[in-house]
């Protein structure tokens, strides 16, 4: 088993070429490596199933992209539904040197907006999920775009598909330069659009290419549901190529697919967002054993909850079977690693996040900036080489050596192991930590999928408990858990799961949460949503004028 707390790299290291250029380089060296997913293309004239068919469909959308007139240095507004592909319009627009803009379609249409204006006027890329999403808006997209294109064709005469096909020119961006956008996940407020660099997204999978390398055979499936616009699968996928790892992505995170691909494939490696895991439970129990194969389970977004990593290594029937866990953020990318095995499974505490790895340096700091000792707990900061090159709109950023502040807040364990203990913004006085008191009451009621600890504007603390499909709340059982907690005087509503505000990493929105329980006591509507009645999406206001 690696020990991440060993890893070390003595330089920043530098990607084979350009991620615009890598996968022509990685379809020479690993041309059959399998580059699945659960679905097919929606753009391209053929299957994409191998590196080589990846990298043909770069080139095809390069010269598509090229034809629509599209040129270095243009910025390209993506939003599209979430799968693969949109890495395949990544690589593509970065070969011919332009700047995508990697927008999830999971964002409120207004967010959208909002991200459009700050790009100032950008070219947009839709498809039909992106159409679903800002075609009440077209008139205000007139006004914050150059264009809009899609890659297919379209009923709607004010989007342009880009179907012909010209040559073009491959003029990659410098390993340095701003290569894609992506954005924060918005939990603690609107999304922030960081940019990033083929080096900085090489710096935040480099010690994972080791352990891969060092301790993973190739023939090893890597199958992967996440948010696919996200800088950690930007530099997943950058990972991949240089390395010829076989992957499967997963569009559709329902149960019965994953089940079906399971068994089909029967990867030894599976990453997806602690949450979806959560939804992933029933599977450990299936009697078909479909995570049975898996040795390895990925976790980069957050930590998993207890009973959920028991659960899932329960599940394999391979001997070295373990939870790989990575705290981080879109600006920095991982810091600390942690490998949970099974046998430390039981006493394991999603509070500790691990050791940063070689490259990475974290401290805990008072709120004047002043280290604190070890066992006291604090504001973290960082310094990393996975670190982004800016915000957009933003002002410059602090130096490279700079420590960056991660908003959160922790302490240094004295084995040199970070606690994770609470985001700043969501931190209430005279509680130690909100995130382990919801790690408590997860553990004590295995019928919820999910449990929010959130203070409210009076300053009461109140919990909003989603209850697993089919099974019924139980306030008083739930109350029993508190008081056990320490937590007496909580209130508790019961949501449906598929009503609480989440990101496309599918964390839950504590601020956008906050809100509407707000809105709801203040227009004197009862504040409890009624599970099995609650899954109607937040109505969206359009801009003026839309």
């Amino acid at each position: 088993m690696p020990d991440v707390s060993a890893l070390q790299l003595d330089a920043v290291p530098r990607p084979t070429a350009p991620l615009g250029l890598l996968p022509e380089i990685a379809a020479e060296k690993f041309p059959d490596t399998p580059f699945l997913s659960d679905s097919g293309w929606n753009a391209f004239d053929g299957t994409v199933a191998t590196i080589a068919d990846f990298a043909r469909a770069v080139e095809d959308y390069a010269d598509r992209f090229w034809a629509a007139g599209i040129r270095r240095g243009d910025v390209v507004a993506v939003v599209q539904r979430n799968h693969i592909e949109v890495e395949g319009v990544m690589c593509a627009l970065g070969r011919i040197g332009a700047l995508p803009a990697l927008l999830s379609s999971a964002m409120e249409p207004g967010e959208l907006l909002e991200c459009l204006a700050r790009l100032e006027r950008p070219y947009l890329l839709v498809d039909g999920t992106g159409l679903d999403r800002l075609g009440a808006a077209r008139h205000a997209l007139g006004q914050l775009t150059r264009r809009v294109l899609s890659l297919g064709e379209s009923e709607h005469s004010w989007v342009v598909p880009a179907l012909e096909r010209s040559a073009h020119t491959a003029e990659p961006r410098d390993e340095d330069e701003w290569f894609v956008i992506t954005h924060s996940s918005g939990t603690t407020g609107a999304p922030k659009m960081c940019a990033h660099s083929t080096r900085s997204l090489f710096g935040m999978v480099a010690p994972m290419i080791m352990i891969f390398r060092d301790q993973y055979s190739l023939t090893d499936l890597n199958a992967k549901h996440l948010s696919f616009v996200h800088a950690r699968t930007c530099a997943g996928t950058l990972a991949s190529l240089e390395i010829g790892m076989p992957s499967l992505a997963i569009a559709d995170p329902d149960p019965a697919n994953v089940k079906r691909l399971l068994l089909e494939h029967r990867p030894t490696s599976l990453e997806t967002h602690p949450n979806m895991y959560i939804q992933w439970e029933p599977l450990a129990e299936d009697p078909d054993r479909p995570l049975a194969p898996v040795e390895r389970f990925i976790s980069t977004f957050d930590a998993m909850h207890p009973r959920t990593v028991r659960s899932l290594l329960a599940a394999s029937e391979r001997p070295g079977a373990h939870y790989f866990q990575a705290y981080g953020q879109t600006e920095t990318g991982p810091i600390c690693l942690r490998i949970v095995t099974r046998e430390e499974s039981a006493d394991y505490s999603p509070r500790n996040v691990g050791h940063a790895g070689g490259g990475f340096e974290m401290r805990v700091v008072d709120e004047t900036g002043g280290a604190l000792p070890v066992g006291t707990a604090g504001r973290i900061e960082t310094r990393s080489m996975g670190r982004m090159r800016g915000y957009v709109g933003g002002g410059p950023m602090p130096a490279d050596d700079a420590w960056w502040p991660m908003g959160d807040i922790g302490r240094i364990l004295p084995d040199g192991s970070l606690e994770l203990l609470d985001r700043v913004v969501d931190h209430v006085d005279g509680v130690g930590s909100l995130l382990e008191k919801e790690d408590h009451l997860l553990e004590a009621l295995p019928e919820l999928v999910e449990l929010v600890l959130i203070q409210s504007g009076d300053g009461a603390l109140l919990a909003v408990a989603c209850p697993r499909p089919g099974s019924a709340p139980d306030a008083g059982r739930f109350h029993a858990a508190a008081a056990e907690a320490g937590l007496p005087e909580v209130e508790v509503r019961f949501w449906d799961w598929e009503a609480v505000p989440v990101t496309g990493s599918y964390k839950v929105r504590r601020s956008v949460l906050r809100e509407r329980l707000a809105r709801r006591v203040g227009a004197g509507r009862p504040v409890p949503v009624p599970v099995q009645a609650a899954t109607a999406t937040a109505t969206v206001t359009a801009l003026k004028g839309a």
